[in-house]
């Protein structure tokens, strides 16, 4: 026996017993459970931060459950065993702005929620938005919050807002794409679009909550093109909101950016994108009619595959039936380039004739007229709701407007053209109103003017990137091109090509420079006092509305070309017929082929009435012309003698107003001596600009 020595033999724990040992010492005071996490507008400093518990009922309780204080970093620890669901509260602190580094004192207050623990919290105007958003939809409870994540998180880039922590980097440098890279952009942009014009947090939290509600992404907004009025013209919608995403774009150029993402390239990698060679010889890669029977596989190809951008939710397999967020569908995926074939020596002509071959393709389609950024998208059969958001068509007018005032939304698609066959409703002289089909006959595919102006230049390869040719109708028609050192940041996406003073005063003389392929802008109809058109003068403004595609072929010759019976006016209508079936009303005469023969005007393509097909340029078209987009070969057009007086630039920039971020002012040569000008207004930060022609047209 061992007399005054203790033996102490180890003690051998199971898991059950580890577990409850450290239990007793975190009750006995040993570790305390803790979460961490940061509040970030930049970095916001010397921060409030207050837990409160969420009810099933979305009731927050009064009384904080657990308190913290920011850092110098912006971070902050919470300890303690924290319930959920919960709401984060954040009240005070300063921050300095990503936008330009301005000392800033945080008002009011920034908030998340959370339905269960998560890795790490973060607070933001992204956080802020979710809350916003769920409290919008009736309250704080699991179902609006969750819904509300997906719109905000998939808007930033399908990140996490409220768990990822923007990696910093140092200013102007340029890095991996990560979450967090992702997430210091998102946090870059919102402070870009509310510097921009000095809005307030609470504002920008709107944005976000808006451009989420859209389908939008950091580098994507649904700007649409706009609405067909019944008078045959388009006008341009109000109310787009587009801030955060221009803020963002803004952002990348900043040099004061800290994400490391200096493009978009970057974080929207190119798809389809396969790059593809023409069928053709050396002979017909001119010809647009021997280019589309030669690739009728490859543009089926492209038909058939991916349209869409894949973002969010869409998928290679739901693209094309998703119901999106936005009534306009998913945005244009990126084509690549197709190249001439062997032997083509002239890639200017190649490039124009397949713009055309692209252009017939797509009205041999029989696609209607919808508000869709591509023609591929089959919106979502709501159309036996009183007040349809996807399949709402204006009966018996091609009208963009409402029914009833009573109606939240408008025309989505017209009641024209026939989801069975594809034939067209025909319109006759001075029919406004003319039949229209029920909802379950409607064509329910289809695309809008700039949309379709826009994804044929995609379809046919010749974008690098489809932002090149904008789908809003006023940035497609007005935007300078890329190369304008004064442009203002608040521009947004600069257009390829080059644009041509070629308009209704001088078209006479001017028409002969255009060339295939080449679009021309049309303004509104102009105003009518007592059934007289008002007389131009030196201050009218007319705004921009409506774009069509120059054929360079006038009726007769595509009439006796080797498909000229898709021209014949005796199957108006019919499917297979190339021919719009409003042509009676532009001609003003239900006789179409005799005023055609008498007339013979040059044909247009554009998407109007009951879709993409050809139309007589004349009337509204003849008489409203307001500019031109030269793509193809832009590089020569700046060289020609010829064109010199008519390459329309970037003139001036007007400052800020009460009203107004700013205005851009651009003329050609000849617009100054006549007084006629281009006015590129916009308004609060984010929405859709203003394309006005000023002055008279000579």
């Amino acid at each position: 026996m061992l007399i005054g020595k203790v033996i102490v033999k180890p003690i051998l724990f199971t898991a059950a017993a580890s577990a409850a040992f450290s239990l007793c010492l975190s009750a006995c005071g040993g570790s305390t459970p803790s979460t961490s996490g940061g509040v970030y507008m930049g970095p916001v400093a010397n921060a409030s931060v207050t837990v409160h518990e969420i009810a099933a009922d979305g009731t927050v309780a009064d009384k904080a459950s657990a308190i913290a204080t920011t850092g110098s970093d912006g971070t902050f620890k919470l300890t303690g065993t924290l319930r959920y669901p919960l709401l984060v509260r954040v009240t005070g602190g300063s921050f300095e702005e990503e936008a330009n580094g301005t000392a800033t004192t945080l008002t009011g207050e920034l908030d998340a929620v959370y339905l269960s623990a998560p890795s790490q919290m973060v607070v933001s105007a992204y956080s802020n938005a979710i809350v916003a958003d769920a409290r919008a939809a009736g309250g704080l409870i699991a179902g609006n919050i969750a819904a509300a994540m997906a719109r905000v998180n998939a808007f930033a880039g399908d990140i996490d807002v409220q768990q990822t922590m923007p990696a910093l980097v140092a200013a102007g440098t340029a890095s991996t794409v990560t979450d967090g890279a992702k997430m210091a952009l998102a946090l870059g942009a919102e402070s870009e679009s509310r510097t921009a014009d000095g809005s307030s947090i609470e504002a920008s939290t709107q944005d976000i909550v808006a451009q989420a509600a859209n389908g939008d992404t950091l580098t994507s907004c649904h700007a649409g093109a706009g609405n067909i009025a019944e008078d045959g013209t388009v006008s341009a919608p109000g109310g787009g909101n587009c801030s955060i995403t221009t803020g963002a774009a803004t952002y990348m150029s900043n040099p004061r950016n800290r994400s490391g993402i200096r493009s978009v390239a970057q974080i929207e990698p190119v798809m389809p994108g396969a790059v593809q060679t023409a069928k053709g010889s050396a002979s017909t890669c001119g010809d647009r009619v021997a280019l589309l029977t030669d690739n009728l596989a490859l543009f089926d190809g492209r038909r058939n595959d991916v349209q869409a951008k894949l973002t969010g939710k869409l998928t290679k397999t739901n693209w094309s039936t998703l119901k999106t967020p936005s009534s306009w569908g998913p945005l244009a995926g990126q084509y690549g380039a197709i190249q001439a074939p062997a032997g083509c020596a002239d890639i200017g002509t190649f490039q124009r004739e397949l713009v055309i071959a692209v252009e017939n393709y797509w009205v041999d389609q029989n696609i209607n007229y919808c508000h869709h950024h591509i023609p591929g998208w089959l919106p979502f059969d709501d159309s036996s709701d009183a007040d349809p958001k996807y399949r709402n068509s204006s009966k018996g007018s091609t009208s963009g407007g409402k029914t009833d005032p009573a109606q939240k939304y408008g025309m989505t698609c017209t009641a024209q053209r026939s989801g069975v066959d594809g034939s067209q409703v025909v319109q006759r002289k001075g029919e406004t109103n003319a039949a229209a089909l029920e909802p379950a006959q409607i064509q329910w595919h289809g695309v809008d003017c700039s949309d379709f102006t826009a994804w044929v230049y995609n379809f046919a390869g010749l974008t690098t990137d489809n932002r090149e040719v904008e789908t809003g109708i006023t940035t497609q028609a007005c935007m300078t091109p890329a190369g304008a050192t004064t442009t203002p940041k608040w521009a947004g996406v600069k257009q390829m090509g080059v644009l041509l003073d070629i308009n209704h005063g001088n078209f006479d003389a001017t028409s002969k420079l255009l060339l295939p392929g080449d679009l021309l802008y049309i303004t509104q109809a102009p105003k009518k006092v007592n059934g007289v058109t008002a007389p131009e003068t030196a201050t009218s403004t007319i705004a921009l509305s409506h774009v069509v595609t120059w054929t360079g072929k006038t009726w007769s010759q595509l009439r006796n070309g080797p498909d000229g019976w898709r021209y014949d006016p005796a199957h108006i209508g019919e499917p297979g017929s190339r021919l719009g079936g409003d042509l009676a009303y532009i001609l003003n005469d239900d006789d179409v082929e005799a005023a055609l023969k008498r007339l013979d005007p040059y044909m247009i393509i554009d998407s109007h009435y009951a879709g993409p097909a050809y139309r007589p340029f004349y009337g509204w078209y003849r008489g409203s012309v307001s500019n031109a987009r030269r793509i193809i070969d832009a590089d020569a057009a700046r060289a020609n003698p010829e064109l010199a007086d008519l390459i329309i630039e970037q003139r001036s920039t007007r400052a800020a107003t009460t009203t107004t971020l700013g205005q851009i002012v651009l003329a050609s040569n000849r617009g100054l001596k006549n007084g006629y000008t281009l006015q590129y207004t916009q308004g609060s930060n984010g929405a859709i600009a203003d394309c006005e022609r000023v002055g008279i047209a000579k």
